[in-house]
């Protein structure tokens, strides 16, 4: 029987039924007070939306894990410690949010003597997130990791609170016009440029006619957003684009999974030569 959650008083709970059916030796879990009566009269309408929006989230969760036991069955292949098969492919995971996103291509193994990981090829601006296992000192998967085993300057970049609402309110072509600029500058100042163009391409194309986001975000919003932005790298601001929900007016539309492939593609430029 698949475990049942609900979201109850900011915690994700198993439902009563399925704690009664555990017995009576289990253990109870620490318990918060309830919001008071002053504080329920005062939520804001946007605190609100939040509670409901991680209502709906918690509420698929039981879904998905049954999904995922499914799949995992039905593969029957042993997991590591980055919860991948060092020889299956997964999928990609680089933006702050949803994860969703199109199949990794494994990099050939002829080339995995020269790589810490086939999840470095393309560093740094290309290359996936870092793997938090490989920073801790126990990737099981080594080379065949599809994360990051090169050294990042600093944590990857996340959008604060504010500037999630921002980029969940900008019409897709609004989006992909404001990381197209930051996609170009990082192609030109890595010099990859002309590798890019594939992807540029792409997000030029759909982003025509976009309307100026200075007329629907605020100066300062704007320049805090752009700040984020540019310590992004290649590979993150394509993930936003890729990662943005196809259920809102707008986004319904293949060309996240155009630029997901074409990102791919654009990873095997950087493969390092094999000597004869």
């Amino acid at each position: 029987m698949a475990m049942e959650l609900e979201y109850r008083n900011t915690f994700i709970d198993v439902k009563e039924e399925f704690e009664d059916m555990a017995g009576s030796s289990s253990k109870a879990r620490a318990q918060s007070s309830p919001p008071g009566r002053v504080r329920r009269i005062s939520f804001s309408l946007e605190a609100a939306s939040e509670e409901d929006a991680m209502r709906s989230y918690v509420g698929t969760l039981s879904q998905k894990t049954a999904d995922l036991t499914k799949k995992l069955q039905e593969d029957q292949t042993p997991t590591t410690a980055c919860g991948s098969s060092p020889t299956s492919p997964m999928s990609w995971d680089d933006s702050p949010g949803s994860q969703v996103g199109v199949e990794h291509v494994p990099v050939l193994a002829e080339f995995f003597p020269l790589l810490p990981s086939q999840g470095s090829l393309g560093h740094p601006e290309v290359c996936r997130r870092p793997c938090i296992y490989f920073i801790a000192g126990h990737c099981e998967n080594g080379r065949a990791c599809a994360y990051c085993h090169m050294e990042h300057t600093e944590k990857t970049p996340k959008l604060d609170k504010r500037q999630r609402t921002i980029i969940q309110g900008l019409t897709r072509p609004q989006l992909l016009e404001l990381v197209m600029h930051f996609c170009r500058s990082k192609a030109e100042q890595a010099g990859f440029l002309e590798e890019a163009r594939e992807i540029l391409g792409l997000l030029a194309q759909e982003s025509a006619g976009a309307r100026p986001l200075a007329q629907v975000v605020a100066d300062r919003d704007l320049r805090n957003l752009h700040k984020t932005l540019a310590r992004m790298n290649f590979s993150n601001l394509i993930g936003l684009v890729t990662h943005q929900s196809p259920n809102r007016v707008g986004n319904a539309t293949p060309s996240a999974d155009l630029l997901a492939a074409s990102l791919e593609q654009l990873r095997r430029h950087f493969l390092p030569t094999v000597n004869a």
